[in-house]
């Protein structure tokens, strides 16, 4: 697959006129630590395939994971226009092939293109409102408040949640020990509330647990 076919995965950068040549690709394997720095020129990264979590580390060294990025996701955005890094790590929970646009570029591109310009508010509006409910649901003090919260927020329309990672992912992602989560689980399957398969868990209650919540 050539890098113009790649970037058209992406709803930001899909029909943007990139000068090719100063896009590149990288691999990395499930584990790795990615930088939005490659051989030190600040970029912006979109994911091609695989999968990137996104952790908050605080000063105490407890990480929290904020998200997990997808095929045609990008990070390295919310800084575009700032030169102050952001307190994030990266890291891939699979293995995963980036592309990297550097934000000169990237910048460059902007201001040539409105439409362009317009889909890179639109991705930072979308990551405000995106991070305003993590944090909603990272203060709630319960396990139980912020699992069912997650389970409300991801579901489909068949009310099933598919886990990107393993229940240990979710643990983190949510900010609780994987005991807590595990014994919410059970005790929400046996309430009827929902029911899990595998990394997939199944709304079966949708009044109980808004009741829960």
């Amino acid at each position: 697959m050539i890098i113009q076919e790649k970037l058209a995965s992406s709803p930001f950068l899909a029909g943007a006129s990139l000068p090719l040549e100063q896009v590149t690709s990288k691999r990395f394997r499930a584990g790795q630590i990615i930088s939005d720095k490659p051989s030190g020129v600040s970029s912006v990264g979109m994911i091609v395939s695989g999968r990137v979590e996104v952790y908050s580390v605080a000063l105490d060294g407890k990480d929290v994971q904020l998200n997990a990025l997808t095929a045609g996701e990008c990070f390295g955005v919310c800084n575009l226009m700032a030169s102050a890094e952001l307190e994030t790590v990266l890291r891939c929970g699979e293995e995963t092939e980036v592309l990297y646009i550097p934000k000169a570029v990237l910048l460059s591109c902007m201001e040539q293109d409105a439409g362009l310009a317009m889909r890179y508010a639109a991705l930072c509006n979308w990551k405000v409102q995106f991070l305003l409910r993590r944090i909603e649901l990272l203060t709630m003090q319960s396990c139980r408040g912020r699992l069912i919260a997650h389970l409300l927020e991801q579901q489909d329309e068949k009310g099933v949640v598919r886990l990107a990672g393993s229940r240990e992912d979710l643990a983190r992602r949510l900010g609780v020990s994987r005991a807590a989560l595990f014994r919410e689980l059970s005790a929400l399957q046996s309430m009827g509330a929902a029911a899990v398969d595998g990394n997939s868990i199944r709304i079966q209650d949708r009044p109980l647990l808004e009741e829960l919540l």
